[in-house]
């Protein structure tokens, strides 16, 4: 009890920031606009402006054939508030939490100076910069759950210094970064990982009616703690049950990880095709041999009502689809093909290997909701027995998730 109040009341208080700072400024209420299905509170100079990220994602999952430990079920995949503030003009901050397992999780939380011609300098803890589908907004992606390279490969979010620069047809971002802000993981053991990312994307092509999309990143990265341990682990681009099929289990000896990414895409009007391809070289000590693991996927998507997904150069990313009328909502089928290899027998390390391909619908009821259905097939191999399923266990399973985000 004393959690959830304690959540209520950081909520009010957040509810009230925009107004005082715009009181403070501006002496003015300023104004309240809607866009793009986001409430934005603006001083009445402009200097001002703050709005929420609000999203709950609730998911339910139906396993055909009798998926052991993977159970048929629903749950509450996210539940996100977040507050993004421009300050000044030039200066922008993010605090964003996940209340959606129970307790708190720290996702965005950084502020950046944006003082300089199309770049900004971000200090804090946010995603770096590795994979196109990892680095897209939850609220833009195409399916349920992002593809396996994604989830066992991730740098995700980490406490660093990035700079990021781009033009009309480039992007590029490159950051230095530490630990995670994991409180429970900071309080039991001595984190001293590390590591440096960069990303260059360039669209060569980028009109009313197509876009073409390359980019490339590399992460080098030491093990988060004195340990020299890692291990790489992915659940079959489900999240119910959370059962890492795939995995790696402690890979010893690391002195570092080696990642390189490749991204690939083509929107012509209506019509997408994505690809990445993941690779993953850990280094080791003592006449441990070197492993190397790699993921990838490609998707293709067709939106039956017309609507075409945006590039947007600040982050080299795409962006949302918004219906044209938010009576009809806008109608997408998609299908997709993923894979991730876990194995190196040479350096004796059997984490398994899968192929999913999955097919998928999806209801833009208008800026703010959408609906989406999916079907999987996994396709695991013999060393694919994660938390004891048995080896080359295949089965399939019905998606489906509803988004509100405001």
């Amino acid at each position: 009890m004393k959690r959830i109040i304690n959540h209520l009341l950081l909520v009010l208080m957040l509810l009230f920031m925009p107004t005082l700072v715009f009181t403070q400024e501006s002496r003015s209420v300023g104004s309240t606009e809607w866009e793009d299905g986001i409430i934005k509170f603006r001083s009445k100079d402009g200097r001002f402006m703050t709005h929420f990220d609000v999203r709950m994602y609730i998911n339910g999952a139906y396993f055909i054939e009798d998926a052991h430990k993977l159970s048929s079920g629903t749950h509450l995949r996210k539940a996100r508030f977040a507050m993004k503030t421009k300050l000044w003009d030039v200066w922008q901050a993010e605090w964003d939490v996940d209340i959606a397992e129970g307790d708190v999780e720290i996702k965005d939380m950084f502020f950046s100076y944006n003082g300089f011609d199309n770049s900004h300098i971000k200090v804090g803890h946010f995603k770096m910069p590795l994979g196109l589908e990892e680095l897209t907004s939850s609220r833009y992606q195409t399916f349920i759950e992002r593809a396996y390279p994604m989830l066992a490969f991730e740098t995700d979010r980490r406490t660093g210094l990035e700079y990021s620069r781009w033009g009309r047809r480039w992007n590029i971002r490159s950051a230095v970064y530490g630990q995670s802000m994991d409180p429970v993981k900071n309080k039991v053991r001595d984190e001293t990982g590390n590591g440096i990312a960069a990303r260059l994307v360039i669209a060569p092509v980028l009109n009313d009616y197509l876009t073409t999309h390359t980019a490339g990143a590399v992460v080098y990265q030491v093990p988060d703690d004195s340990s020299h341990v890692i291990a790489y682990a992915s659940e079959p681009e489900t999240k119910m049950g959370d059962i890492e099929i795939l995995n790696t289990g402690n890979i010893l000896n690391v002195d570092n990880t080696l990642r390189f990414g490749l991204e690939g895409a083509v929107v012509y009007k209506n019509i997408s095709l994505q690809g990445e391809y993941i690779q993953t070289k850990v280094r080791r000590m003592n006449g441990f041999k070197d492993a190397t693991f790699s993921g990838g996927y490609a998707f293709l998507s067709f939106v039956l009502t017309g609507e075409t997904r945006p590039w947007q150069a600040t982050d080299g990313e795409f962006g949302q689809i918004v219906p044209n009328d938010n009576k009809l909502g806008a109608w997408e089928l998609a299908t997709r093909y993923s894979y991730l290899d876990l194995t190196d027998e040479d350096a004796a390390i059997f984490g398994g290997m899968a192929n999913n391909y999955t097919v998928g619908i999806n209801w833009y009821a208008n800026s703010n909701v959408r609906i989406m259905l999916n079907y999987t097939m996994v396709d695991n191999s013999e060393n694919a027995t994660g938390n004891n399923i048995p080896a080359d266990y295949d089965f399939s399973v019905f998606h489906v998730m509803a988004v509100v985000y405001f």
